[in-house]
């Protein structure tokens, strides 16, 4: 009897084992919380490429866009934990939209597992082109002079790390600045280029086609070192400001409960996936920069952010309307 139960247990261990082992035997769903067209959604499909060849696995990319990317976040924390469903994540969605939005069917901390980040772009302060500064000490000068209660800036909304960052360098400009909330950033756009809006505050992947088009003037951006897109752009430390550095990055998360065993083979791909040329030159013409952590070291970052923008938009008193 005994022998029996010992090699019924031992099969079922092997069986496990193996299903381990074949992971990942079926396709894998990335889901991208934001509609298709937009840069999140261009990310999201290099990263389903890349990774089908990483792992030689199936990846599809499905959009599910609403409420600040809350939606899509809120179907992959409620997905079985099996590592067929994963999420494309961002500051603005994890760390800022959980903050504003009331009775949140999900906890990020809890529900969501970080499994690894792919890339980290700052955001960036672009003009109109006929604005009189070309720097943004002359930006500050014009706006407590002759630009006084003129200036105006275009973000994705209240809550979006534009929005944030705004605040935060108007506080430590001591400028005024009035703030035009749009659907998305891109939204923003057309309005900045005619004039109608002053500026924007996006990040890199967003406004690096209205920048090297010579639609929009860049300013500042919003990170420790100068990017490498963009090398003659200062950061806002060297102006002064080092209080608005605020990395834009991606990752992907996963249900809470997904397997270790998942969770190190996925971040393992990823990671193989972002030293393949072809993807870092596809994440280039988007102005980001590969930006590889394990999933400890995600984790960590996610919750500092969470922390740190839950602490913002308290003090900003920002509420869903």
């Amino acid at each position: 009897m005994r022998k029996t139960i010992a090699l019924f247990l031992s099969m079922l261990w092997v069986g496990a084992s193996a299903a381990q082992d074949a992971y990942p035997s079926k396709p894998i769903k990335l889901i991208v919380p934001y509609g298709p067209g937009g840069v999140s959604d261009s990310v999201g499909r290099v990263v389903a490429a890349g990774l089908s060849k990483a792992m030689n696995a199936s990846v599809f990319v499905e959009n599910r866009g609403g409420a600040g990317g809350t939606l899509g976040a809120n179907m992959a924390a409620q997905s079985a934990p099996d590592g067929y469903t994963v999420l494309l994540t961002s500051p603005p969605m994890i760390a800022v939209a959980p903050q504003i939005i009331k009775n949140m069917p999900y906890d990020t901390k809890k529900d969501l597992l970080p499994v690894s980040t792919i890339i980290t772009t700052p955001n960036i302060l672009v003009v109109n082109n006929d604005l009189p500064a070309k720097t943004i000490s002359e930006l500050i000068a014009y706006g407590k002079g002759e630009g006084k209660g003129k200036l105006s800036y275009g973000s994705a909304g209240p809550g979006s790390t534009g929005h944030l960052t705004a605040t935060i360098l108007m506080g430590a400009a001591g400028i005024d600045l009035q703030h035009v909330p749009y659907k998305t950033s891109a939204a923003a756009f057309p309005d900045v280029i005619s004039g109608r809006v002053s500026m924007a505050f996006d990040s890199l992947p967003s406004t690096i086609g209205f920048v090297r088009g010579g639609k929009v003037r860049a300013l500042l951006v919003m990170s420790e070192k100068r990017s490498s897109i963009l090398p003659d752009v200062p950061t806002a430390a060297e102006s002064g400001f080092p209080a608005a550095t605020m990395n834009f990055w991606m990752g992907i998360e996963a249900p809470a409960k997904i397997p270790p065993a998942a969770v190190q083979k996925l971040s393992a791909g990823l990671k193989t996936m972002m030293e393949s040329k072809e993807v870092r030159d596809q994440m280039a013409n988007f102005g980001a920069e590969p930006f590889y952590t394990t999933p400890a070291e995600f984790k960590r970052m996610r919750d500092a952010d969470i922390d740190k923008y839950g602490k913002l938009v308290k003090e900003m008193g920002l509420k869903q309307d």
